[in-house]
């Protein structure tokens, strides 16, 4: 950040300073070279205004006063004989010095308003996303599920309310540190068998939710890979390997029903599924399907 601000910093003054001078110094060779005629004030006053652009009040003021005193001093070596007129022009860049370090003060601060604004705007949105997260996982949460379908209609989909079976159990015996690694374990090995366009959620505890998209026949299918990929090996913890199991229920989504609706009859699987026995998949009796 240091070296950045330095960087900044050093092109700020080579725009507003030092490449002024070098101008003042070309507009003042050129006049010289065509005849001592000092017909160089069109011209100089719109050195500090180009300083005004690049740097600080600070930096145009050098610039300006570097105006002003370069001006003088080639009056004097290069007069044309008339005061007057030569006080006239080291005026007029006076004024357009003064004029030029309050535009730069006005755009220094809308500058600072502007990123402000941004960092509020930046927070802001970091907030709604983590509003949106579960702090444990980093997957969706209850809101952050209601707030993307709330964005988009989905026609056609599949509730899958998974619970990790004897969770509970894994709590009391290895401590809640434990626990917390198996469900993360268990929601990368959730993110990593789906589609990168379903929605994965921690719904609360040790029950997960995803949402897939497409008929219930695929949707039924997927919750059965899903299930059967993440129950396939024990997961690996500071304890030790622990075996993973899961039941799941599954039910239809489609938009004449509300989420609400899909995710009690896919609960209502989910529970018939752990009263069978555990480890296994039922699909929404009033579907077509059946127990996996």
């Amino acid at each position: 950040m240091q070296r950045g601000s330095r960087t900044s910093t050093s092109a700020s003054w080579t725009l507003s300073v030092i490449a002024p001078f070098l101008f003042i110094s070309l507009i003042l060779g050129a006049d010289l070279r065509e005849g001592p005629k000092t017909a160089y004030v069109g011209v100089l006053t719109a050195v500090p205004f180009f300083a005004a652009i690049f740097g600080s009040p600070v930096m145009t003021a050098v610039t300006a006063v570097i105006t002003w005193i370069s001006a003088l001093a080639f009056g004097l070596i290069a007069s044309d004989g008339n005061a007057p007129a030569q006080t006239v022009r080291l005026i007029i860049i006076a004024v357009a010095g003064v004029i030029a370090v309050g535009a730069s003060y006005v755009r220094q601060r809308r500058d600072v308003q502007f990123r402000e604004a941004q960092r509020v705007a930046a927070e802001a949105e970091a907030l709604r996303i983590q509003a949106g997260q579960d702090a444990l996982t980093g997957l969706l949460n209850r809101r952050g599920v209601y707030e993307r379908l709330a964005a988009e209609e989905i026609r056609d989909g599949t509730v899958i309310v998974i619970d990790c079976d004897d969770f509970k159990e894994v709590n009391d015996t290895h401590g809640h540190l434990v626990g917390d690694e198996f469900l993360c374990g268990i929601a990368g090995r959730l993110g990593g068998a789906v589609a990168g366009d379903d929605l994965i959620a921690r719904w609360g505890g040790d029950e997960f939710l995803i949402l897939v998209r497409g008929p219930f026949a695929e949707g039924s299918e997927v919750a059965a890979r899903v299930v059967g990929a993440v129950s396939s090996r024990p997961m690996s913890t500071a304890a030790g390997l622990i075996p993973v199991s899961l039941s799941a229920g599954a039910a239809p989504l489609s938009s004449s029903e509300s989420l609400d609706q899909a995710l009690a009859a896919a609960d209502r699987a989910m529970y018939d599924a752990k009263s069978r026995g555990r480890g296994q998949i039922v699909l929404d009796p009033t579907s077509d399907g059946s127990s996996a």
